[in-house]
């Protein structure tokens, strides 16, 4: 019979989780809790699960992406990551001139015709990214 242990660093080989992802995975295979526990102990400790390494380097990969913050925070709470972690992350890897850039980028490489209709549906589009409409507007204002 496999382990907790042995499944859990099999679920690791592909992509970097986070804890709450490896228990959730642990639980599907019908683990008992305190034996995931251990497993998560024994991870951590070998530095296997790392929230705030696994944060950080998926904050960077979503702000390539164009993603905006709030939609990071939002994908980053569904893997369990802890709001204020996210939130201080966020800070200092996601600082509003930043924002407004790529927000710029979006609304230059989507940018249509000029009418309200069309102002509208690519402001809708950038809001569904993560963006603000604060950062929206200031993009827009950049832009000219």
């Amino acid at each position: 019979m496999i382990s907790a242990r042995e499944k859990a660093l099999g679920y690791l080989s592909r992509f970097a989780r986070t804890e709450r992802q490896v228990a959730d995975y642990l639980r599907r295979k019908d683990f008992p809790d305190e034996e995931i526990g251990e497993t998560l102990a024994f991870l951590r400790e070998r530095g296997f699960v790392n929230d705030r390494s696994f944060a950080e380097s998926y904050i960077e990969a979503r702000v390539r992406h164009c993603d905006g913050p709030l939609k990071i925070k939002h994908l980053l709470f569904q893997k369990g990551i802890a709001p204020r972690l996210t939130d201080e992350l966020l800070r200092s890897f996601y600082p509003f001139e930043l924002q407004v850039e790529k927000a710029k980028t979006l609304i230059t490489t989507r940018r249509g015709p000029a009418d309200p209709a069309a102002r509208r549906r690519l402001t809708n589009f950038v809001a569904s990214r993560g963006f603000s409409r604060y950062v929206i507007i200031q993009a827009f204002r950049e832009i000219g």
